[in-house]
């Protein structure tokens, strides 16, 4: 047999099912289906099995700290408890806790939330830790995965969204960023037909207000009064139960730590350059001055603000105003840690559901699909070794496409679609390109 020969055809064959993947609806579909059904139980396995437990307590199979960013929110909410819902504000007192409880390599986690995330944070609180942990990632990837079922009526939709790298991301260090992405799209979807609830929905991210601000926006340029009054009536009243609950000393520890936190999110950037997938983290993770990653940081923040404005506008269907507002709430943040792109999978979800519906995908968008995972796993390596951020540009790519599908052609032509209706018809179960 010549061996050089087949190596050479069997490349030329997986070329031609690479490109096939950028031309072929069904071939992506195929393929990402398969890639999912491989890749679904191997994130599990590492979120719960080697990251989500281990032989020593508080540490997994690797001698690493369980849940490294949970470890600060379950601490939090045992000071709540123990009548010390302020300490964690005092970034002294909060870094020695940590060292105290999880060891000397945990003191480097801040409190930035704002006192209503102390309410989950103490009922996890309650528990164990090795108990809060895994319920916790249970319940944020539950919600993540109904958000997707509502949203998409599809299983392989949902199979693949699970294997995206940003969900394992969120799994392995606990992170909130499948609980903001459930909220964000349950509570986009309902904004037609059950408005108070959307109101509620939305106004549950407030833990997260750099994320939520966006929804209220809309719901008041457009017009949607019942649910924006649902919004501050929800907000208002989480707002007054954490006062209930821990008093006005952790209101007035959070207020007067705002500057503290923009010193170490913003300036010094306590985290790491290369987390921020903001506007404002791209131009600093270039070397650029403070003063021009505020202006790139409000130049896409009214660029975000103005397309996902223009879609809701505009008569789309649910499907595309909810993948808009996915898409640009992260963009409105200055500080967009990357587990927090979350929110764009569900975005992109959506624009592929639309696109189905519509006859098919348009090049740009299959290789959004195509990238979005991809690039997502290579975020912090990239941004290390050349510093730019792929993050900041799968964000403004997903909005841009969005937009394309949703806006009428006179404003933005490329993809030509039958009259948008108001509420989307549901996909069926294994349909489509997702």
């Amino acid at each position: 047999m010549n061996v050089p020969i087949s190596v050479a055809r069997a490349g030329s064959g997986l070329r031609r099912d690479l490109a096939g993947l950028l031309t072929s609806d069904a071939r992506l579909h195929a393929f990402a289906r398969r890639a999912a059904l491989a890749l679904v139980p191997l994130t599990l396995l590492i979120a719960f099995g080697l990251l989500g437990t281990g032989p020593v307590p508080m540490r997994n199979w690797l001698g690493e700290l369980l849940g490294y960013d949970f470890s600060q929110v379950w601490l939090a909410g045992r000071a709540a408890l123990e009548g010390r819902a302020a300490t964690p504000y005092d970034l002294q007192a909060h870094l020695a806790a940590q060292a105290a409880v999880f060891g000397p390599d945990a003191d480097r986690f801040a409190w930035h939330y704002p006192p209503v995330f102390l309410l989950p944070a103490a009922l996890l609180g309650l528990m164990p830790y090795g108990a809060a942990f895994p319920l916790w990632m249970l319940l944020t990837l539950g919600l993540f995965v109904l958000a997707l079922r509502q949203a998409t009526d599809s299983r392989d939709a949902v199979l693949i969204a699970c294997a995206h790298p940003l969900v394992l991301c969120n799994l392995a260090y606990g992170q909130n960023g499948l609980l903001t992405a459930g909220l964000l799209t349950l509570g986009a979807l309902r904004i037609d037909r059950r408005p108070v609830l959307a109101g509620v929905l939305l106004a549950c991210v407030a833990y997260k207000p750099q994320l939520a601000a966006l929804a209220p926006a809309l719901l008041l340029v457009t017009g949607r009064w019942r649910a924006l009054a649902a919004f501050a009536g929800a907000l208002g009243g989480l707002c007054a139960l954490s006062v209930l609950a821990f008093g006005l000393a952790p209101w007035q520890a959070f207020l007067g730590t705002l500057a503290e936190t923009n010193r170490l999110a913003l300036r010094e950037a306590w985290s790491g350059l290369d987390i921020n997938a903001s506007a404002f983290g791209a131009v600093r993770l270039l070397g650029g001055p403070i003063a021009a990653a505020w202006a790139a940081q409000v130049a896409v923040a009214l660029l975000a603000i103005g397309t996902a404005w223009r879609v809701w506008a505009s008569g789309a269907p649910l499907t595309l105003r909810a993948a808009a507002l996915l898409a640009a709430a992260p963009l409105v943040s200055p500080y967009v840690p990357l587990y927090d792109l979350a929110p764009l999978v569900p975005a992109s979800a959506l624009l592929a559901i639309e696109a189905h519906r519509r006859g098919g995908l348009s090049g740009a968008e299959r290789a959004l699909l195509i990238a979005s995972p991809l690039a997502s796993a290579a975020l912090r390596t990239v941004a290390g070794a050349t510093g730019l951020s792929l993050g900041l540009a799968l964000a403004l790519a997903t909005l841009g496409l969005v937009a394309a599908r949703a806006l009428p052609r006179t404003e933005r032509d490329p993809i030509p679609s039958p009259a948008p209706s108001p509420i989307p018809s549901p996909v069926p179960s294994g349909t489509g390109i997702l």
